[in-house]
């Protein structure tokens, strides 16, 4: 069976697909056939065929913006898929340097010919495509390992000019540019070169292919936030993405659980059908709340916690991660470790046991008449705070059940799920 990695493009971004080799290595499912990539996807992509990735490896933890461009850095808000986007208006922003064909990348053309090794790329067994575009039209360009003969540089070069933040790349007379601007992750090179399995490493929290995910013989794998733009060189968020593709890849391959948030191996805990349950209800209560829903989704929760995580369909596991999830962003809990589910579960309920308390104060001290203005001063957390406790005492409720689906619908979906969690019997041990 041919398999396939595929690679997309992002920048600096791309240490994020270091991460995710060193577990698919650690794993030993590195026995790649064919590797595809965009931008910088394909200089990683060129270099893994190459056997050289210590040596990538190498290239991102000693990368500086002195090595990509000279004498001048995007600002750090400047987004490549808005380059893609909105090429007009960055036309206009830098016409100083279009002047002048673009930015100086010298030193990144130096750092694509320290890293590319011919001798080593053709005598390599492993295929090769990358993606780049025309300037004129933007006509994707499918460029095979045949096609790098002589050119190799040249066509990595291509595939990476984000014009118009960096010059277009001239080849035999023809102007290209950033495959970005036709295919950023070429998942379909893949298969025209005879893909039967594929790995595919996107760089983006929201994919770019969301068609090829859950699909049999696809295993994709994408950072479940955006990590940074495509010109981040800070150290710490460039290490980060880094150890969050190792996670990402550990998950989709069953070694640890979760989505966003990394667990060691568990059982579904006991309270999880109950609480399943409830969200049927649930959904069907916001559907019925008032006259103004029925503009609602018939499965509300269901649809955020799928937009949330990015999956095309949950199943019965994906319910809980992004449960947990959400419940653990409102806790700042970091994504980098693998955590304990069990120890997590008991950590939820002494953040939130003050609901659970007869005299929690709904309220604060005073005669508050606004209610609605008071609740507009809480945070999230703190609004799923008082929905909790009135889930241990509804005699404590100060709005009315339609009001509150109307208002907080999600916000009684975590506190309903932080309810069944502490009444729960908690046991989600690790195995």
């Amino acid at each position: 069976m041919k398999k396939a990695l595929v690679l997309a493009g992002g920048g600096t971004k791309g240490i994020y697909q270091a991460g995710v080799i060193e577990a698919l290595k650690e794993m030993q499912m590195d026995d790649w056939n064919i590797i595809t990539g965009t931008s910088v996807g394909a200089l990683n992509a060129a270099m893994l065929v190459q056997g050289d990735y210590d040596r990538m490896l190498e290239m991102y933890e000693n990368l500086s913006a002195e090595q990509i461009i000279k004498g001048f850095v995007p600002t750090p808000d400047t987004k490549i898929s808005t380059l893609f986007r909105e090429r007009d208006m960055f036309v206009d922003s830098f016409k100083g340097w279009i002047k002048e064909h673009g930015v100086d990348i010298e030193p990144f053309i130096e750092m694509v010919h320290e890293y590319y090794d011919e001798d080593k790329f053709f005598a390599s067994d492993i295929d090769f495509g990358c993606i780049t575009a025309t300037n004129r039209g933007h006509t994707g360009v499918y460029v095979t390992k045949e096609m790098m003969r002589g050119h190799g540089e040249d066509w990595l070069i291509a595939s990476a000019a984000a014009s118009p933040v960096f010059p277009v790349k001239e080849i035999e007379g023809i102007e290209y540019v950033d495959g970005g601007y036709f295919d950023n992750f070429p998942v379909d090179f893949a298969l025209r070169l005879g893909a039967e399995e594929i790995i595919a490493i996107d760089l983006n929290g929201e994919p770019i292919h969301p068609q090829y995910m859950r699909r049999k013989h696809i295993t994709y794998i994408h950072p479940h936030e955006d990590l940074y733009t495509f010109l981040d060189f800070d150290r710490d968020k460039l290490a980060r993405a880094k150890r969050i593709g190792y996670l990402d890849a550990m998950k989709a391959f069953h070694r640890c659980m979760g989505q966003k948030y990394a667990f060691y191996p568990f059982e579904l805990p006991s309270f999880f059908d109950e609480w399943y349950r409830s969200v049927l209800r649930l959904e069907a209560k916001i559907k019925l709340a008032n006259s103004i829903n029925h503009l609602r989704s018939e499965q509300m929760i269901t649809d955020i916690l799928r937009q949330n995580m990015h999956l095309p369909y949950l199943d019965d596991a994906d319910y809980l991660f992004g449960m947990m999830d959400t419940v653990m962003d409102m806790m700042g809990y970091q994504e980098e470790v693998i955590h304990d589910f069990s120890d997590t579960v008991n950590e939820i309920e002494a953040c939130f046991k003050e609901a659970a308390d007869e005299d929690y104060a709904i309220l604060p001290d005073g005669n508050v008449l606004d209610i609605a203005g008071y609740a507009r001063t809480l945070d999230r957390k703190g609004i799923v705070t008082k929905l909790l406790h009135t889930l241990f005492y509804p005699e404590d409720r100060l709005l009315k059940d339609n009001l509150i689906l109307s208002v907080y619908p999600f916000e009684q979906a975590i506190a309903e799920f932080i309810f069944y969690l502490m009444k729960g019997e908690k046991n989600g041990k690790s195995r």
